[in-house]
């Protein structure tokens, strides 16, 4: 199978990525589609699984007929919050298949992050774990549900689902989900977040602009029918559903779940099997050095500045950087020196390598020494309008401000910088810096918030407070996320 011209077939085709997984579990029925992480017992309820294609098509279609027995309308949004565990991509995968909008949402958010972002999409329904370590995201979901009046299916995966929330282990009566409420390849199925100084906004997708991103990916890193891929980011993010998820429908082969700096299985796609492994540039060797054997590829994100960590010690046959533009867009580029990311070319791209007839996956521009950029890829309306979401702003000509500030080499191409301005990048974890103050300021007068730079994360955040054990005990209360909780001063020798 040509996987690079069955990608570009698919592309122009206009081609779901429910219908990818169908052909797979049709094509592929007793081969391994999707593994939990191996110490998945440690933070979740379940031991860790492996299911074939087969037994994954079984799982979704089940999920599907429950879904759609809610009897929402064709594009109802399903928000998610699921870490990379084996249900996160069976419920993305059910949602599509009942004409529902996924939308995925960090594993770190909590109540004032779930009401903030979520609260202009009216969800119907928001899919959660009810243990996740030692914290219950079943029931901060049910904190939340008090604020979003249109969350009306409230679910869990796990055991002890709290009161009022659908336990989705139990089967349903219902009839399956009919074609007919497949919204169409062009609309909006997919929605992640990104952030604005002033807030939280949606980047809404159509699954052919998710094949888009995906198959930059796939054929710059040079991915194969049957390959394994081990993703340690999840689908929550345009990274890890452009760099993994996609890629996998596309090749058919095995999606292998890291969550965080979990160890990687030996053995997850078999002898025969080719391995990719998608990770943060920051902390790639360290990845890799947790699975014996070599590599046919590593991906390395990058969310922010250019890390110029030197990849030449890796076992692999390929390193394909990803550069992530927030929610916006993606750009794979292979190294031609493993010791350093190539800059990143100025117009259009095709995949592979710039290939003289491959797609266009997307194209670049500088604007006063930030990057814009449109394409297959990027979003093309604010979601859910322009009204509602006028953080996302898209020029006459389509091309997308990323407000990612980068510096010419003067040949054509450009390194990043920095990230947009008062937007904190804590790792995956994005915030409007004027936005979190504000959040901030409603629970303790006396709180003042900062970003520092971080050589692992990119940035942290730095609160003072007058009382700090008030204002602990204020965003506490107010539903802030522990990074936020735990970002407090709690010395006040070290202001």
């Amino acid at each position: 199978m040509n996987i690079a011209a069955s990608g570009a077939n698919h592309l122009a085709g206009g081609v779901t990525l429910d219908a990818l997984f169908r052909a797979n579990a049709t094509a592929r029925p007793g081969a391994i589609a999707l593994a939990d992480p191996p110490d998945r017992a440690g933070f979740t309820d379940g031991e860790p699984r492996r299911l074939t294609y087969g037994e994954a098509e079984e799982a979704v279609e089940r999920l599907a007929t429950r879904l759609h027995s809610f009897g929402l309308p064709a594009g109802s949004v399903v928000a998610l919050q699921l870490p990379n565990v084996i249900e996160s991509v069976l419920s993305l995968l059910a949602i599509l298949r009942a004409g529902l909008i996924a939308a995925p949402a960090p594993m770190l958010w909590r109540r004032s992050d779930l009401v903030s972002a979520f609260a202009p999409m009216e969800p119907k329904s928001l899919i959660a774990l009810s243990r996740f370590g030692d914290e219950r995201p079943a029931e901060a979901m049910c904190e939340a549900a008090a604020d979003l009046f249109s969350l009306s299916f409230p679910c869990a995966f796990g055991a002890n689902v709290p009161d009022g929330v659908i336990a989705l282990e139990q089967e349903s009566e219902a009839s399956p989900p009919s074609n007919a409420t497949r919204p169409s390849v062009g609309s909006v199925s997919l929605v992640t977040f990104d952030a604005a100084a002033e807030g939280f906004f949606a980047a809404a997708r159509s699954d052919a602009q998710s094949l888009a991103a995906g198959l930059a990916v796939l054929l710059e890193a040079g991915i194969e029918s049957g390959d394994t891929i081990i993703a340690t980011l999840p689908g929550n993010s345009l990274t890890g559903i452009a760099g993994a998820i996609v890629p996998w429908l596309l090749s058919g082969g095995t999606l292998e779940l890291i969550q965080g700096m979990s160890p990687l299985s030996g053995d997850s796609g078999g002898k025969a099997s080719r391995v990719h492994v998608l990770a943060p540039a920051a902390v790639m060797p360290e990845i890799v050095a947790r699975r014996p054997g070599a590599f046919a590829s590593c991906i390395a994100a990058h969310r922010g500045r250019t890390s110029q960590r030197d990849l030449s010690s890796l076992p692999c046959g390929r390193i394909v950087d990803l550069f992530a533009f927030g929610e916006i867009g993606t750009v794979a580029v292979r190294r031609e020196d493993p010791s350093r990311p190539e800059p990143i070319p100025i117009g259009p791209i095709s995949a592979p390598g710039g290939a003289p007839g491959g797609p266009i996956v997307i194209e670049t521009r500088i604007d006063d020494g930030r990057v814009l950029l449109r394409g297959p890829m990027v979003p093309t309306t604010p979601y859910p309008s322009e009204l509602v979401q006028p953080r996302l702003k898209i020029a006459g000509d389509g091309f997308v401000p990323t407000g990612y500030r980068c510096v010419s080499n003067g040949n054509g191409a450009f390194t990043v910088e920095a990230g947009p301005e008062r937007v904190v990048s804590v790792g995956a974890l994005r915030f409007g810096l004027d936005d979190l103050r504000a959040r901030l300021a409603a629970c303790n007068g006396g709180i003042r918030v900062a970003a520092v730079d971080d050589a692992l994360l990119g940035q942290r955040l730095r609160i003072e407070a007058d009382d700090p054990s008030a204002a602990v005990a204020a965003l506490q209360a107010a539903g802030h996320s522990r990074l936020v909780v735990d970002a407090v001063l709690r010395d006040t020798h070290s202001r």
